[in-house]
């Protein structure tokens, strides 16, 4: 199967890189990529060759094969040589790495679902947003702080409504739910899981998560407060020690969304420990797809204490050079 990487700019395709990094993940906002051809050093009258044809700030498809994986923007055509070789390379970042980069529109949502607005903050750049199972709660209020960037306030939002946000291959804004989708293949060793590298880390994980939030008083309120305070707590029974947490929910809190906040929070620290980082040999699965981000996957691994354990995929990256993909 055709694996090479195309680089399409302007109509034409490039390609014969002898380096590649391409990477996705639900954990950012923007796959990035980088391509680098390296030679001999050449005469004098092969100098000029050298230098990049792909501009800066052009917008940019990458291919596998003839499969798309990120649409972006070009950030960088770094150079590099010594006496014996030169490379030139091309790298950038989905069309969303504006969002992460750039402020947000100070406007103030009230009553809107979270991919509404996410869509009124993509919308001034131009990016779309697609919903792909994400919560369709109405959220109370939100307002971006001054010089607050689009992730930073997304991210906000996130916390209340346990939802990930995350780029597709057209450079799309994804906000979806977790596991979209399950993997073809399974992850077993011995067969081709090629190396492993694991931390078993317990350092973010707290014994007690506690949140904390407010709400505008209503008519029951009424010759009490005016405003309501709301609190959840919940416990992690592997973490014998007191390690507290506290975290402030932002906006108009309920009780109900402490409460999944505090659950989230320490389900998610928990599953951290189990965070692994497998080499395979080849970038596609047993069905000629490749693998992808957000994708739940079965583990055989004895070693790590995996018996068939449904993991997720939670970020992928394709490399290719002088010792293969």
């Amino acid at each position: 199967m055709n694996d090479n990487v195309t680089l399409r700019v302007n109509g034409r395709e490039w390609n014969g890189w002898t380096s590649v990094r391409i990477g996705a993940g639900i954990e950012r906002l923007a796959r990035d990529f980088s391509v680098e051809i390296t030679r001999q050093w050449p005469g004098d009258e092969g100098i000029t060759t050298l230098q990049p044809r792909i501009k800066n700030g052009s917008k940019v498809e990458v291919l596998i094969g003839d499969e798309l994986v990120i649409t972006g923007w070009v950030e960088a055509t770094p150079v590099r040589y010594d006496a014996r070789s030169v490379s030139t390379g091309i790298a950038g970042r989905s069309l969303t790495a504006d969002l992460i980069d750039c402020a947000a529109e100070p406007t103030q949502f009230n009553g809107r679902s979270l991919v509404q607005i996410a869509q009124a903050l993509a919308a001034p750049f131009g990016i779309e947003v697609v919903n792909n199972g994400a919560p369709s709660g109405v959220i109370p209020d939100v307002q971006p702080d001054h010089g607050e960037t689009v992730i930073e306030v997304i991210n906000k939002i996130l916390g209340q409504q346990q939802a990930l946000a995350y780029d597709d291959p057209h450079g799309r804004l994804v906000i979806g739910g977790i596991g979209s989708t399950r993997a073809h293949t399974a992850l077993v060793l011995g067969e081709n899981i090629l190396s492993c590298d694991t931390e078993k880390s317990i350092r973010e994980r707290f014994s007690v998560y506690q949140v904390a939030g407010q709400r505008a008083g209503n008519d029951d309120d009424f010759g009490e407060a005016t405003t309501t305070a709301l609190r959840a707590r919940t416990e992690d029974a592997f973490i014998a020690r007191y390690r507290p947490m506290y975290i402030r929910q932002t906006g108009q809190a309920t009780g109900a969304g402490c409460i999944a906040r505090a659950d989230f929070e320490a389900r998610q620290r928990a599953a951290r420990t189990d965070e692994t980082t497998y080499v395979v040999q080849g970038w596609r699965q047993g069905n000629g797809t490749l693998w992808q981000p957000n994708q739940r996957v079965i583990v055989f691994d004895p070693v790590c204490g995996f018996d068939n354990t449904e993991l997720l995929v939670s970020e992928v990256t394709f490399t290719q050079d002088q010792n293969g993909t």
